[in-house]
C-alpha cells in the first residue's frame, strides 16, 4: 500500500519547495503531476516555466486536471514517488469545465458539480494508496483568506475546503506550510 502525503498552504508559502524536498528523498524516478495546464496567460505560463526550471530535469511531468486517478494507478508502480501539485486548482479546473453563469446558478446544480469533483478526488485518493510509490498530494489552504468577492469564487473556496478536509482525513502525513517552515500536524 502507498503511502500518502498532504501538504498544504497558503499561496507562495513553500508548499511545491518542501514537496519537491520530500520527492527526492524517495529516489530519482518522480511522477510530477501538474494540475494548471498552461493557457493564453503570460504571468500563468511564466509560473509553469519556473516551476519546471526548479525541478530535477530527469523527473517526468504530465500536465493534467481531469482522470488523474487513472494516471496514478496506471504509472504509480515505475516511479519511486508522484508529485501531484495541486488538487485544489484541479478542483478551480474542474469548476472551470461547467462554463456556467456562477451568480445564477442554483444551489442544486452546485451540490451536483461538487458531488462530481469529490468523487474525482475520492479517486485520486484511493489510486495514491494502492501503489506502491509514495504520493504527496499539495493544495491551497483557501478557509484562512479573505472573503471572495463573486459566488463562482466562494463556491470555489467552499468546495476546495471540503476537499481538503476529506484529503487530509484520508492521509497519512499532513504538513502546513507557513513562510517556508513546515509544520507536520498529522
Amino acid at each position: 500500500m502507498g503511502k500518502l502525503i498532504m501538504v498544504i498552504g497558503g499561496k507562495r508559502s513553500g508548499k511545491s519547495d518542501f514537496a519537491q524536498g520530500l520527492a527526492e528523498g524517495f529516489g530519482d524516478s518522480i511522477l510530477y503531476i501538474a494540475t494548471l495546464v498552461p493557457e493564453d496567460d503570460e504571468e500563468v505560463k511564466s509560473r509553469i516555466a519556473y516551476r519546471k526550471a526548479m525541478r530535477p530535469s530527469g523527473w517526468d511531468t504530465l500536465e493534467i486536471y481531469d482522470g488523474i486517478a487513472a494516471h496514478i494507478a496506471e504509472f504509480g508502480g515505475a516511479y519511486d514517488g508522484i508529485v501531484l501539485d495541486r488538487i485544489s486548482v484541479m478542483v478551480t479546473q474542474l469548476l472551470g469545465a461547467y462554463n456556467e453563469s456562477w451568480e445564477s446558478v442554483p444551489l442544486s446544480a452546485v451540490l451536483e458539480i461538487e458531488k462530481t469533483i469529490q468523487q474525482e478526488t475520492r479517486q485520486v485518493v484511493k489510486a495514491a494508496k494502492s501503489v506502491s510509490a509514495p504520493v504527496i498530494i499539495i493544495t491551497n489552504e483557501l478557509g484562512m483568506g479573505s472573503r471572495p468577492a463573486d459566488r463562482f469564487h466562494k463556491i470555489r473556496r467552499d468546495i476546495t475546503c471540503r476537499v481538503n478536509t476529506k484529503l487530509a482525513a484520508q492521509a497519512d502525513e499532513v504538513y502546513f506550510m507557513m513562510a517556508g517552515i513546515p509544520m507536520k500536524i498529522k
